[in-house]
């Protein structure tokens, strides 16, 4: 009898320690919940959203040529597949010479594309013709912008941002008849369900499992993955609470942004938003219904049933939630046979692969953005950050300098508006994360030399002016400097065009000589260049050092019109909910007159066509072109910078180290730039330069510097601004038939 009660006794008291033990675990899972609870905001998002970093949306003008497979290339980036029928919302068909498409559209601050089935036709100049699905011609299209990166931190957390009015009855029956067919209806726990499950335990059974969705919330908010009794305790209580304190759309919604449903590298890919776009490259909105119960079913187990990994598993599991469905009565029986009948079909879009190529844009981005939002904001805050890019081109910059030689930077521009369409530092992001082409300053050699000529075409200089081009030095501090032509070739006299094309030193030095130093400062500042500048003549011949970024922006002047366009990498920035940030306008100023700025481009062509960039067509690229090499001495660096009528790039190469390597830009950053130009070429407006007004057309002789006469043995075509072009005849040689006779006999 003692023993009896001491046991009871003891059973008492362990009962109450439980009870107690049992509310101060609920009123701490409570405090935990309710202040973890102060931070979940934006109807039901968690507290960590990564921030996307989005491209520029590709604009497809009617007319504008282009080559298929690089449309179809840029398709299939976006997640659009190929359709052998009508196309759907998503995707696209190719029937030479017609593509139809069905855009998706979007809408973000800057411009905005409706959906809808659009049908492109090739004409035979190899131009588009653009027309709705009706048959009306539209004057343009727009791709949707790019996903380029999610700024997660260390974590390296994929989490899009979800909303309740963003989850589509098909995706919200499919997860309720997969994980918690009672959600609506019990308080947080099934009672049923743990019966059921501690039933099959009993009987050595397999079961899903008995968590609802509410207390699976509960472990990925508050608890650890630890499987301990007291962790399923908390998860219960926290449940419960969780019930009490919530509406069901707001837990939902909740879950939704919370699952794991896989791995994109080394990012995990959180939440039903991100893993539509990761497994289907679409918006959830636009879920079909055997898409939705394909993720439904990932749920369980993302490394099973990936879509991506095991397409056997992930169809039978999707088939299973698709009966589960229709058991429940989500679904009517004519639309499971139909669901079922439906191939598997993921649409991975661009990969965390294919995103690695982004890698220096994206770093010069948030390099940019820190200052002024901070690290916290940038990675926590889920934000949507708007750029320039062109994720082809950004791919095919990177793919370029794989292949360089040395170490090697390449920055890409649209001349009419500023904007960066590419940058790349270096040959490998993943070797070396220093920025080269806005960390970096080096000498840009001869690459500076069309300020010098610009500035002397300002001042009423002309293509035709006769400059000194032989051996001369200058007075220096201990030592006279004594610069010479590349090749130690003098022509003695040349035309300021003859000089730019074959880089001829010494009648730089003498052009400079005649423009100021201080003019040709002035013109480097307004282009753009902040780098400080030397104040001697090696100014001209590209002595002072400058970044390539910088150096490229500086020749947007000569590439669009004379207008310097302020450099654009990020056009606008959102909040999580959507709120503006900031948006960054097109700005420009007037730099030079048009007519001087075309001179400039016409002196440029001339580097490609008979001069130092002469190879150009040989390594395949014959389109017309402007642009200059640079070369360093001991050959450390090599430059190009050229640029089309639609398209402004520069090359660099060299050592970090600035070691001597005996480089040239015409042997080593020549054929960078023309293989990454051949590529983003494909789909830009060929055509030459345009001719603004003011520019007259003379036949000259280039001895001279005069109209050519009949006895000139050498007579070019050049231009001038009006007004400036010579009105005296060639004095060096004869005219009339006598002229003619002797440039007969003495060739």
């Amino acid at each position: 009898m003692p023993r009896r009660r001491r046991s009871s006794s003891s059973w008492g008291a362990a009962g109450l320690g439980l009870a107690v033990a049992a509310a101060l675990a609920a009123a701490w899972a409570a405090f935990q919940a309710e202040r973890s609870l102060s931070a979940l905001t934006l109807g039901g998002m968690g507290e960590s959203f990564s921030t996307r970093v989005w491209s520029a949306p590709f604009l497809l003008w009617d007319g504008a040529r282009g080559e298929p497979q690089r449309l179809i290339e840029r398709l299939e980036r976006l997640g659009y597949r190929r359709a052998d029928g009508p196309p759907r919302k998503g995707e696209y068909r190719w029937s030479p010479p017609e593509l139809a498409l069905f855009l998706r559209g979007y809408r973000n601050p800057l411009s905005s594309q409706p959906e809808g089935l659009f049908l492109l036709r090739r004409d035979d100049k190899g131009g588009w013709l653009l027309r709705d699905g009706l048959g009306r011609a539209v004057p343009e299209i727009r791709l949707e912008p790019e996903l380029a990166a999610e700024l997660s931190g260390a974590q390296k957390i994929r989490r899009d941002p979800l909303t309740a009015e963003q989850i589509p009855p098909c995706l919200r029956d499919a997860v309720i008849a997969a994980e918690d067919k009672r959600f609506w209806t019990h308080w947080g726990l099934d009672p049923r369900a743990i019966l059921r499950a501690v039933w099959a335990n009993a009987r050595g059974r397999e079961l899903q499992g008995a968590s609802t969705i509410t207390q699976q919330l509960a472990k990925n908010l508050f608890l650890s993955p630890r499987r301990t009794f007291g962790r399923k305790f908390a998860e219960a209580g926290l449940a419960v609470y969780l019930d009490m304190r919530l509406d069901k759309r707001r837990i939902l919604t909740l879950y939704l942004n919370h699952i794991y449903l896989g791995q994109d590298g080394s990012a995990s890919v959180m939440g039903m938003r991100a893993a539509a776009h990761y497994y289907f490259a679409k918006d959830t909105q636009d879920l079909t219904l055997p898409e939705a119960a394909t993720l439904a079913g990932i749920i369980r187990g993302p490394g099973f049933y990936s879509p991506f990994h095991d397409p056997a598993a992930s169809r039978v599991r999707r088939d299973w939630v698709l009966h589960r469905m229709r058991d429940d009565g989500f679904i009517t029986g004519p639309e499971l046979q139909a669901a079922l009948a439906t191939p598997l079909m993921p649409a991975r879009g661009a990969t965390a692969e294919d995103r690695r190529d982004n890698a220096y844009y994206v770093a010069e981005v948030v390099r940019s953005l820190v200052p002024r939002y901070g690290g916290e904001m940038i990675y926590r805050d889920g934000l949507s950050i708007h750029t320039a890019m062109d994720p082809l081109l950004q791919s095919d910059a990177q793919k370029t300098l794989r292949g360089a030689r040395h170490q090697a930077a390449l920055v890409a521009l649209q001349p009419s508006t500023g904007e960066i369409l590419a940058l790349v530092g270096g040959r490998s992001f993943a070797e070396s994360q220093f920025n080269r082409a806005t960390q970096a300053a080096r000498q840009p050699g001869s690459a500076f030399k069309p300020f010098v000529y610009a500035a002397a075409l300002k001042i009423g200089l002309t293509p035709a002016t006769l400059l000194r081009d032989k051996p001369k030095s200058y007075p220096g501090e201990g030592r006279d400097w004594s610069p010479g032509n590349y090749d130690g070739v003098y022509y003695g006299t040349a035309t300021a065009r003859q000089a730019l094309a074959h880089s001829l030193n010494a009648a730089t030095l003498d052009l400079a000589e005649r423009v100021g130093l201080k003019r040709v400062e002035e013109l480097a500042r307004a282009a753009g260049i902040t780098s400080p500048l030397r104040n001697d003549l090696g100014l001209a011949l590209g002595a002072s050092e400058v970044g390539l970024l910088e150096l490229v922006c500086a020749y947007d002047i000569f590439a669009a019109a004379g207008r310097r366009n302020e450099p654009r990498l990020v056009t606008a920035g959102l909040d999580a909910e959507g709120g503006g940030l900031e948006a960054a306008p097109a700005a420009a100023s007037a730099v030079l007159d048009p007519a001087v700025a075309y001179l400039a481009t016409s002196l440029m062509e001339s580097v490609v066509r008979q001069g130092s960039a002469r190879g150009l067509a040989k390594l395949g690229f014959d389109a017309p072109a402007a642009g200059k090499t640079g070369t360093t001495n001991d050959g450390r660096d090599a430059w190009f910078v050229g640029y089309t009528p639609a398209l402004l790039a520069g090359v660099w190469t060299g050592a970090d180290d600035n070691r001597a390597l005996k480089l040239t830009g015409a042997k080593d950053a020549l054929p960078l730039w023309a293989a990454f130009m051949m590529e983003a070429s494909a789909d830009r407006p060929g055509g030459g330069f345009a001719r603004p007004e003011g520019i007259v057309q003379v036949r000259i002789c280039p001895d001279s510097g005069m109209r050519a006469i009949s006895g000139c043995p050498n007579k070019r075509d050049e231009l001038f601004i009006a007004g400036t072009e010579p009105l005296r005849d060639c004095l060096l040689h004869r005219g009339g038939v006598l002229g003619w006779f002797e440039r007969l006999t003495h060739p």
